[in-house]
């Protein structure tokens, strides 16, 4: 291998850690807005995570999306419930819990500490060229 390949490695992997660990909290936010099954989690993931400009290869999968499903649903995060859907199929559709919402207001926080602190700021800033305006959007 060259240090070329070695550096494509490792970006893929540092991309993909970035986007493991932000797929749990969007799914929890997607399962928060409306209650959804397992399909309409992954179209709404690739909403998020479609990039034109970007050479970022980051795919949700089945086999990705449903065995974060099913962690959250076994830790009382999410519930699922059987129901038939607009084609007439059997399909599990999910809803946030009161321990979901729970764990979403302390993102929520993160974030918003994330957003008035000056390291963050200039982390952000310098990462994507966009500068934080520090109001709050209604």
């Amino acid at each position: 291998m060259t240090g070329n390949e070695n550096f494509d490695d490792s970006q893929s992997k540092l991309i993909k850690h970035f986007s493991n660990g932000i797929t749990r909290n969007l799914i929890l936010w997607i399962i928060s807005k409306e209650k959804i099954h397992g399909y309409g989690i992954m179209k709404k993931l690739d909403e998020f995570f479609s990039f034109d400009d970007v050479n970022c290869d980051i795919k949700n999968s089945s086999s990705k999306v449903y065995p974060i499903l099913n962690r959250m649903e076994s830790n009382g995060l999410i519930e699922g419930e059987w129901d038939i859907n607009e084609n007439n199929k059997r399909v599990k559709y999910y809803s946030i819990t009161d321990d979901g919402l729970l764990i979403l207001d302390n993102v929520s926080n993160i974030l918003t500490s994330f957003s008035k602190n000056p390291s963050w700021i200039e982390f952000y800033e310098d990462m994507t060229g966009v500068e934080i305006n520090n109001e709050k959007r209604n």
